[in-house]
Formats: structure tokens, sequence, C-alpha cells
């Protein structure tokens, strides 16, 4: 920068003392003494230019697109913007998931229309209905933030049309955005698998997902809260209508029924533990 400024100083002298009809050796002396004169101004001048521009760069917010954003755990994010040109999810899917991760099959039939008050989602399977917001619904208006689960591939609709009083979200070291929804779409079906704590004060966790990450993380669907309990500790998967509970190499152990597993079909009323955190598996609404 000093540089700059000596250089910019010279010049302007060089130009405009020659014209002032003085001689070489008064135009030297005259540059000497004026030198820091105009590298003050010009520093001041240089200073107030980049203070404007960065001002200017903060306040800039960036343009917000309508699309859908991968929040896969474990997983780069990545945008897919999105047109009254994507009539369902065929292409979303291939454009934010990888060959590792499984997603529902019959994708042309999770269609996307763009209405006047928003994109209208509706999924015309027969037997499998999407996730959204961890509910099941064939048809919903999406709003900015909704959280899309099908099957391992997780993304979250992103739109300008903001509507902030619907949901909060808070943003974590790892980069990925974790919502707090406060709307519920749909009603928990009956007999859905849930995992009841035997603390009576915590609350119960209903499995409404294909695959379930368990840890003190919040990146984790569920989280107690326990140090005992690894930031990825372990994940429940869905498997032909079963449930497999499988531990992500913990060093504190995954327990059913109190003996430590790596792998395990969960059973109607198995206790599962790690450490001193428990839970009862339930597969149906009667109190076990």
């Amino acid at each position: 920068m000093r540089a700059i400024i000596r250089v910019l100083t010279t010049t302007i002298l060089t130009i405009l003392l020659p014209i002032s009809g003085l001689h070489a050796e008064e135009a030297m002396l005259i540059q000497g003494e004026h030198f820091m004169i105009i590298y003050a101004i010009l520093t001041g001048f240089l200073a107030v230019i980049l203070f404007i521009a960065a001002k200017f760069s903060f306040n800039a917010k960036p343009k917000k697109e309508l699309g859908f954003l991968s929040i896969t755990p474990h997983r780069p994010q990545k945008f897919f913007p999105i047109d009254e040109k994507v009539q369902n999810m065929v292409p979303v899917v291939e454009a934010l998931a990888d060959e590792q991760t499984n997603v529902y099959s019959n994708l042309n039939k999770i269609t996307l229309s763009m209405k006047s008050n928003g994109v209208y989602l509706e999924d015309k399977n027969y037997k499998i209905s999407i996730l959204i917001n961890r509910r099941r619904s064939r048809r919903s208006f999406l709003n900015d933030g909704d959280i899309l689960d099908m099957g391992e591939l997780t993304i979250m609709f992103k739109t300008p049309n903001k509507r902030p009083e619907k949901y909060e979200s808070k943003e974590h070291t790892s980069g990925h955005v974790i919502p707090r929804t406060r709307r519920v779409n749909g009603k928990i079906l009956k007999n859905t698998p849930k995992l009841i704590p035997v603390e009576p004060r915590e609350k119960t966790y209903y499995i409404t997902k294909n695959l379930t990450f368990i840890g003190h993380s919040e990146m984790n669907d569920l989280v107690p809260k326990s140090k005992s309990v690894a930031p990825m500790h372990s994940r429940i998967e869905r498997v032909s209508g079963k449930y497999k509970l499988i531990d992500l190499s913990s060093q504190t152990g995954t327990f059913v029924n109190g003996r430590r597993i790596d792998t395990k079909m969960l059973r109607d009323g198995d206790e599962i533990s790690f450490e001193s955190v428990r839970y009862t598996f339930s597969l149906s609404d009667k109190a076990h």
C-alpha cells in the first residue's frame, strides 16, 4: 500500500511541477517538502474508498433462489435451483444424491407444480409417502425451510418468500442448518415405532424416518443428554418393514437388553441403552 501511494505521489508531482515552470532543483525540493502532505491525503482518500466498499460488501445480501438444498448428514451440501420446467423429483435427486445414497424409487410420481402462492408437491406413490418435516404427507404446499426425507437423502426447500413466523433455524460449526420446526403437518400414525425413555422427564421419540441417527451432536435426529453418548453413536434403519439398530463404532457401546451389540434387529419391548441413557423400543401404542 505504501509503495503504491509513493508511486502515485511521485507521478502527480512529476506531472504538475514542470507545468508550473520550476527548475529541476526547485522541483526536487518541493517534491521532498510536500511528499508527506500528499501522501497523507492519498492515504486518507484510499482509506475512505476501502471503508465504503467494505460496508457495501458487508451489507449486500446474497440473492435467494428457489430450489432444494441437500443437508444429508456427512455429505457435502449442494443446491439445485428449480423452475416450472422441473415437474418431478427426478432431476432434483439426480443432482443432490450420490452413488452411496439410497433413495426412493418412482421419483417421477413425486410431482412439483408452480402455483401463484408457492410450490405444490404431490406424492402419487401408492404405498410409501414422502416425509415432510418428519411427517408423512402426500400433498403439501412447500414453505421455506421444509425438510424432505426420501430414504437416506435429506433436503431442505428454499424460497425467497420466507415465512419466519413458521420456524426458526440454528447454524452449527459443521456448516449445516438444523431446522427447529414449530408447525406439524399431519398426525403421528397409529402404531408408529418409537423409543420410550426410561427417564419419565424425557420425551418419547417417534421413528418416522427410514434412517434415524442417534448421538449428542445436534446433527442427529435423537440427541440424548448424556456425555457418555458419542457425537454419532448409532443409527436405526428401516429394513423391509423391520428396524435394525447399528452401533457406529462408539467407545462406550450400544446395548440391547443388557448385551453389547454391533448390529441387532429390534423387537417390540427391547430395551436399548447407551450407558446411563435407556429407551424401550415399542411397535405399538400399548404401555409396556
